[in-house]
C-alpha cells in the first residue's frame, strides 16, 4: 500500500470519527442493556429478568416495508426507478430477517431455539424497515467531494454516506402482548472502500450483519450484561 496513506490515514479517520459521532450519537432514553439501540422502552414486568427465563424460544416475523415509500427523496424518481427501488427493498428486508435468524440460530449460547410460527414460550420480533438510501447513489469515480482520496484505498467516505433505519416490537407469543418497543438508524461506516466491489447497499448489509449480532447477544446473555453498539468506523475495505 501506498505509504501516502499511512502518512495521512490518522488525521482522516480523526476526522471521520467526529464526523460519525456528530451524526449518530446514540439516544439517552436507550441508556444501559439495550445502549446499541437509539431508542429503546422495555415493559418493567421484563425488566432485570433474563429472556431465557420467559421464553423457550423466538419468532423473527417477515420485515414490513410500507413505510419506505414515504421517504420524501423516493417520491421524486421515475415510476421504473421506483419500481426497481421496490425490488431492492424487499430483498433488504429479507435478509434483515434472515441475518437475525441465522445469528440467533448461531449464537454460542443459543439459549432461544429459532421457531417457524409464533405461539406460547416464544418471543415475537416484528421489525419494519423505515428508511434505506443506498449507497453508492452518492459515489462516481469523478466526485472526490464525495470523501477523501487516499492514495492505495480507494475513498474514505465522510459525507453522503447511505443510511438504513428500523423500528420494531417484541411481543409475548402467548398473549400477543407488546413487552418491548425500539428504534435504530445507522448511516454507512467510514470506511476505506474497494470501488469494484462495492454495491448500491454495501453499508446497509453491513449494518444488518451489526444489528443481527447485537440482537443475538440481547437475547441470550443476562440482564447485567450490556450490549455495546458496534464502531461507526471500519479499515477494513470489504
Amino acid at each position: 500500500m501506498n505509504r501516502l496513506f499511512f502518512r495521512y490515514a490518522p488525521a482522516l479517520i480523526a476526522l471521520a470519527l467526529a464526523s460519525c459521532q456528530s451524526t449518530e450519537s446514540p439516544n439517552q432514553k436507550s441508556a444501559g442493556r439495550a445502549g446499541f439501540l437509539q431508542e429503546a422502552w422495555i415493559s418493567p414486568a421484563y425488566k432485570g429478568t433474563p429472556v431465557s427465563s420467559k421464553f423457550s424460544s423466538v419468532y423473527f416475523a417477515p420485515v414490513n416495508t410500507q413505510y419506505i415509500t414515504k421517504q420524501g427523496w423516493w417520491q421524486t424518481q421515475t415510476p421504473l426507478k421506483q419500481s426497481s427501488l421496490a425490488a431492492d427493498t424487499q430483498k433488504i428486508a429479507t435478509q434483515l430477517r434472515d441475518e437475525f435468524i441465522k445469528a440467533a440460530s448461531s449464537h454460542p449460547s443459543r439459549k432461544l431455539k429459532v421457531a417457524q410460527a409464533p405461539g406460547p414460550d416464544t418471543l415475537v420480533i416484528e421489525l419494519a424497515l423505515v428508511e434505506l438510501v443506498p449507497s453508492k447513489a452518492f459515489w462516481n469515480a469523478a466526485a472526490s467531494a464525495a470523501g477523501f482520496a487516499v492514495p492505495g484505498a480507494g475513498f474514505l467516505s465522510v459525507a453522503g454516506r447511505g443510511s438504513i433505519a428500523i423500528e420494531g416490537r417484541a411481543r409475548d407469543g402467548g398473549s400477543n402482548g407488546v413487552i418491548a418497543i425500539f428504534k435504530d438508524r445507522r448511516t454507512d461506516k467510514v470506511a476505506p472502500v474497494n470501488l469494484g466491489q462495492y454495491t448500491w447497499y454495501h453499508g446497509a448489509e453491513r449494518n444488518i450483519s451489526d444489528w443481527a449480532s447485537e440482537f443475538a447477544e440481547f437475547i441470550n446473555t443476562d440482564p447485567d450484561h450490556v450490549v455495546q453498539r458496534s464502531r461507526r468506523v471500519s479499515l477494513k475495505p470489504w
